[in-house]
C-alpha cells in the first residue's frame, strides 16, 4: 500500500514545523520530511540547478533539530530528511545526532541523504565537489559502523575513524534506512548497492526510475522489493497522483510550501483528502 507523505520545502520562521507535523498526523498522513542547506555562498560561480529563490536554502532550520520537535508532538508519523546534505556534515557528530533523534522517536526517522549541488558551500565544509558521492557513501558507511558496531572504526579513501570509536545505538535495528535524494542515471546503481530507498523526480530523472531500479538490484543481486522507491513531488491532481500510485510508487511526498502556518495547514488538509481518496479508490 502506498504511503502518502509532506515535505516541509518552505515555512516562516516560528514554530511552524511541529504544528504541520501534529496536523499530518492527525489528518491521516504517513510521513513528514524536512530539507537541509547549511548556508548559501554570496559569491557563487556556478550556475544554480534550483528552480527558485536560492535565498531560500539559506533559510532552512537544521532538520535533525526541527525533527525532534516534530517528533515531540507526534506519536506514529515516519521522520525524514529530503535531503540531509553529507558533504556539509562531519560524520561522528552526525551519527550520534541521528542516533539520538531514532531512538527519542521511537525509531521512526528515515535518513535522506545526498551531495547538494552549491558547489562553494561544499567547498567551505572542506568537501570536493567532484568525490560529492564517493565521501557520502562513505560517511554512511562510517555511520552504520558506528550505528552497529561496539568499538566501531572505519577506514575509507576519504573518510577515517578515530579507533576505538564509541559506538551510537539506534532504535531501529542496523540504523534508520537511507534513502538517496537524487536524480542522475548513476542513480539506481548506488541505491541498489548501498542505500534502502529512493527519492526520486522523474520531471529531473532522464530515464525510467522503476525500470532502472529493477535492472541495478538484478545486476547486483539485490531483492528490489526491500527498496523503497518514492516520487518526489508528488501532484495533488487527483488523476496525475492515481497514476502515480498505479505506476508502483511506494510513497508519494508532496511538496507544501507558503509563508504562513495558515496557508500551509491548509496545503496539509487538502492533501490530506486527496490521501484518504486514494485509499479509498485503491
Amino acid at each position: 500500500m502506498t504511503d502518502f507523505a509532506v515535505c516541509l520545502a518552505g515555512h516562516p520562521h516560528d514554530d511552524t514545523p511541529p504544528r504541520i507535523a501534529a496536523a499530518a498526523e492527525a489528518a491521516g498522513l504517513n510521513a513528514l520530511f524536512l530539507p537541509e542547506n547549511s548556508h548559501v555562498p554570496v559569491a557563487r560561480r556556478a550556475p544554480d540547478k534550483f528552480r527558485g529563490d536560492m535565498r531560500l536554502l539559506a533559510r532552512f532550520y537544521d532538520p535533525l533539530v526541527t525533527l525532534a520537535a516534530c517528533a515531540a508532538v507526534t506519536t506514529r508519523l515516519r521522520l525524514g530528511t529530503s535531503v540531509s546534505l553529507l558533504t556539509q556534515r562531519e560524520p561522528l557528530a552526525t551519527a550520534r545526532a541521528v542516533a539520538s533523534l531514532d531512538q527519542l522517536s521511537g525509531g521512526r526517522l528515515v535518513l535522506g541523504v545526498a551531495g547538494g549541488f552549491v558547489r562553494e558551500a561544499m567547498t567551505h565544509h572542506g568537501s570536493r565537489f567532484a568525490q560529492r558521492w564517493p565521501l557520502v557513501r562513505e560517511r554512511v558507511a562510517a555511520m552504520r559502523a558506528m550505528w552497529c558496531e561496539a568499538e566501531p572504526a572505519y577506514r575509507g579513501e576519504l573518510v577515517t575513524l578515530p579507533t576505538p570509536c564509541p559506538s551510537f545505538p539506534t532504535r531501529q535495528p542496523g540504523g534508520p534506512p537511507i534513502w538517496i535524494g537524487s536524480n542522475s542515471l548513476a542513480v539506481p546503481a548506488r541505491v541498489a548497492a548501498w542505500a534502502d530507498g529512493w527519492l526520486v523526480r522523474p520531471d529531473l530523472y532522464p530515464g525510467d526510475p522503476h525500470a532502472d531500479l529493477d535492472r541495478a538490484c538484478a545486476e547486483q543481486g539485490r531483492e528490489r522489493a526491500t527498496l523503497t522507491l518514492a516520487l518526489m513531488d508528488a501532484p495533488s491532481n487527483l488523476r496525475a497522483a492515481a497514476q502515480a500510485v498505479a505506476a508502483g510508487y511506494d510513497v508519494l511526498v508532496f511538496l507544501v510550501r507558503g509563508d504562513s502556518a495558515d496557508t500551509l495547514l491548509r496545503a496539509v488538509d487538502a492533501l490530506a483528502l486527496l490521501a484518504a481518496r486514494l485509499r479509498a479508490d485503491g
